[in-house]
């Protein structure tokens, strides 16, 4: 049997369940969030659901009952009645506090799906709960509660006919306490009455006092003629009998139950990490560059069906943010990739990143440190170990990233870029030939910075005399400046160092 939360509300259908003795699992849905409730004999008996705030390891945690580190050990898809069956048994929780928290735990989640008012559900009389449990809650209080707080035009839609008689009921919830108003309404109650006789005698406004009526049918204080009904007047034949000690035959287990609830909740996680980590609007799709521009469509829609903040808008407001943050790129990349040419401008744009990623890969390192012997010492042979904390990339790392950054921009020709990337990395290191090498070919690419640009050269030499580029990009600074002996100079220099290289002995005639 299912059917729609609009029209038979959860406080409708656990009345019925209960007067109907029935024995199941009664299913809900509201946008993503899942409720499972398990009857025996029209009693409840326990509730799950797939809300992170509402599982046990979350209450134990904010009570602060059981260590972070005991709830790691245990694996994270434990059902809640597993959770706390196991820390009974390793005497990290007591079973007393287990049952109050748990009564509590579900208490809330029947609170919260009393409300929904759409959504759908569904009852399966074949399934069973396979534990025994016996948790106190007040059912009748939660379903007074969740009445009162009905809007008065939805419960006056739950009544068709005006002539419909209500009588007193033989039984009633004792331990409840009814509202002033509604007593008086009771007390009028000496004898069968219909609709339109009791909003007469209430003394109250026709919506209120229809309210009223609809409250105090719920919870069993009045009887009315013809409630909706949503099952069959008996549980099928073919459904084995419940036994009366809550022992049930074999079937699913709570484990595969809150399995399947908290299934679309770690899809949504899964979501929400993917976006996070993605660097380009195909990535936040989840779809190829080549991929067809026809399934774009479909595939982004999909997305909004199972992802669209709207249906997020009663979980908690971190979670809602980050749905939000993480929607709007979903629809950005859409909006990009759905438009021919805007779709072709980015991804030009991600093929110039690309290239400049690879030819960042492919900057020059620096050289292995040479091996340097120390003399022995009598402790010498004692290894001792120096553990350094992880405090995030050092200066030397960081500079290395801005190096690697500067000759990305160099080989592309975007010179005032890889200046100040270069710059940055040789503050940070100045001992570092390479990086002021660099510095001081980038800065001789341009007229206004080439004075600069021997400075760094010849610094660089000094860090480094072997190395024969930065001696050549020198002897082409000296050149262009219009010095031909320093010029000269320098490729000779290069020559003698490196007798086969071809560009110095090319640059060499050029000068002459």
């Amino acid at each position: 049997m299912n059917g729609q939360l609009s029209e038979q509300p959860l406080a409708e259908l656990i009345r019925e369940i209960s007067s109907k003795n029935f024995t199941g699992r009664l299913r809900l849905q509201h946008e993503l969030i899942k409720v499972a409730i398990y009857f025996i004999d029209g009693q409840i008996l326990y509730v799950a659901s797939n809300i992170k705030s509402l599982r046990l390891r979350e209450y134990l945690r904010k009570a602060n009952l059981v260590s972070e580190q005991a709830l790691e050990r245990i694996p994270s898809n434990e059902s809640d009645l597993a959770l706390a069956r196991t820390l009974c048994a390793e005497k990290l929780l007591q079973a007393e506090v287990a049952e109050q928290i748990q009564a509590r735990q579900i208490s809330e989640m029947l609170r919260l799906a009393l409300q929904w008012l759409d959504g759908t559900w569904e009852f399966d009389y074949r399934s069973r709960l396979n534990e025994e449990v016996n948790f106190k809650f007040d059912v009748p209080g939660l379903i007074l509660e969740a009445a009162r707080n009905i809007p008065p035009e939805f419960a006056a839609s739950r009544f068709k006919n005006p002539t419909e008689i209500f009588s007193l009921s033989e039984s009633f919830p004792s331990h409840i306490n009814v509202l002033p108003a509604e007593g008086f309404l009771l007390s009028r109650l000496d004898q069968p009455r219909s609709m339109n006789e009791l909003i007469t005698m209430s003394g109250a406004r026709e919506s209120e006092a229809v309210h009223m009526i609809y409250v105090l049918a719920l919870t069993g204080f009045i009887k009315r003629e013809s409630w909706k009904s949503s099952f069959r007047d008996t549980q099928p034949a073919t459904v084995p009998e419940a036994p009366k000690k809550k022992e049930s035959a074999p079937q699913p287990t709570p484990a595969v139950v809150v399995k399947e609830i908290v299934d679309e909740a770690e899809e949504l996680d899964r979501f929400l990490r993917r976006v996070s980590l993605a660097n380009s609007h195909y990535e936040v799709l989840g779809i190829e560059r080549s991929g067809p521009p026809d399934d774009l469509k479909s595939i982004y829609y999909n997305l909004a069906r199972r992802f669209h903040p709207d249906r997020y808008q009663r979980v908690e407001e971190s979670l809602k943010l980050k749905v939000e943050s993480a929607f709007a790129r979903i629809t950005q990349a859409y909006d990009v990739l759905r438009d021919a040419n805007l779709r072709s401008s980015y991804d030009r744009k991600l093929e110039a990143k690309d290239k400049a990623q690879a030819l960042a890969r492919s900057a020059p390192t620096a050289e292995p440190p040479k091996p340097v012997e120390i003399p022995q010492t009598p402790d010498a042979s004692r290894e001792v170990k120096v553990e350094t904390p992880a405090t995030g990339p050092s200066i030397a790392e960081q500079a290395e990233a801005r190096f690697k950054e500067g000759f990305a921009s160099f080989e592309l020709g975007q010179f005032n870029v890889s200046i100040g990337l270069f710059a940055a990395a040789a503050r940070a290191m100045p001992n570092e030939a390479r990086y002021r090498s660099y510095h001081g070919r980038a800065l001789a690419k341009q007229e206004s910075t080439r004075r600069k640009a021997e400075a760094e050269l010849q610094a660089a030499l000094k860090l480094a005399p072997e190395d024969v580029e930065c001696r050549l990009a020198l002897a082409e600074l000296y050149r262009d400046l219009g010095f031909k002996l320093r010029a000269k100079n320098e490729c000779e220099r290069a020559i003698a160092s490196a007798p086969n290289n071809q560009k110095a002995r090319q640059l060499l005639k050029t000068i002459k």
